[in-house]
């Protein structure tokens, strides 16, 4: 084959590959179950059954998994990315909330909601080896892509822990608005969604120190660009999604969405936004260029998808 063809196949194949569609799995608590959703092709692909009450998603590409929390039956599903099936149920005890997973992806860590805990699972054995004791009622979880922090929002007392990703020491505890849920991290900055506050506190996680700006009614999920130039929240209560500017630090536009929206997710590689609505038992998608909305697709009974739940190959 000569330098030419070569050239032409190796653009043929990052074409193919760029034009992969992105996935989302959608925890549905009502229905106990997770639609895997085909977003390009705006279609359910296939509706798993898991424990009662899925709520929270982490996805490993490492490992080929999502991970699932079950808030009513005490329990996390390993459900197989390959071949769309459970092929694990991890009884972690408690009531099982946020998930996330660390940078390396060696370890996947679950919030006890009720028993100011955190689970930590390892990915290789699919087993519980160890839990802390957090703040009270850990919810929101994610770490830093440095490998260096994980991040616990306590709802009940209104804080932000710190821990490190290599010993699990506390860092830090930072106040920040009332009843703290959804997290998210971008480069130097941690975005923390203030439910009963209606804000958004952004915090320095060199230094510490935090901002906040006013959101819509009932905020729950957040996200940001890769460039921070953007922030977007869920606000439950309204039905759309806070567009922030971080350079004004400001909400600068609303889109509406479907009803209730918790969960939210990015995929910058696809240049879109999807929400997850508890009322509408859909996902909403928006282009993110535009930061306006495009479709909406059906899915289960009261979807969450709390977490990161864009499979993206």
């Amino acid at each position: 084959m000569n330098f030419k063809n070569l050239i032409s196949l190796a653009i043929c194949l990052l074409l193919c590959a760029c034009s992969t569609s992105p996935i989302a799995y959608i925890t549905n608590q009502g229905s106990d179950t997770v639609s895997i959703v085909n977003i390009k092709e705006k279609k359910i692909i296939q509706e798993i059954p898991v424990g009662k009450g899925p709520v929270g998603v982490a996805i490993s590409l490492k490992q080929s998994y999502a991970f699932i929390t079950n808030t009513h039956d005490a329990s996390v599903n390993v459900l197989d990315l390959q071949h769309n099936r459970i092929i694990k149920t991890i009884q972690t005890g408690g009531t099982p909330v946020g998930i996330t997973k660390s940078t390396n992806e060696d370890f996947i860590y679950v919030s006890d909601w009720f028993n100011s805990e955190v689970f930590i699972i390892e990915t290789k054995s699919l087993t519980v080896i160890k839990k802390i004791v957090v703040g009270k009622s850990p919810s929101g979880m994610i770490c830093d892509t440095e490998g260096k922090y994980l991040f616990i929002s306590n709802r009940d007392e209104n804080t932000v822990e710190i821990y490190g990703q290599s010993d699990l020491a506390l860092v830090k505890k930072i106040k920040v608005g009332n009843h703290p849920y959804g997290l998210f991290v971008s480069k130097n900055l941690l975005f923390v969604v203030n439910v009963l506050d209606d804000s958004l506190s952004v915090v320095n996680i060199q230094s510490f120190a935090s901002e906040t700006i006013k959101v819509g009614d009932h905020p729950y999920g957040v996200v940001s660009d890769v460039k921070n130039q953007f922030a977007f929240v869920t606000n439950t209560q309204d039905d759309n999604i806070s567009v922030i500017d971080l350079k004004m630090k400001k909400e600068i536009k609303k889109i509406k969405v479907g009803g209730n929206p918790e969960g939210i997710d990015i995929d910058e590689r696809d240049n879109i936004l999807i929400t997850s609505n508890w009322r509408s038992d859909s996902i909403s998608i928006i282009d993110l260029a535009k930061q306006e909305y495009l479709y909406e697709i059906k899915t289960g009974k009261q979807s969450r998808s709390f977490g990161q739940f864009i499979k993206i190959d």
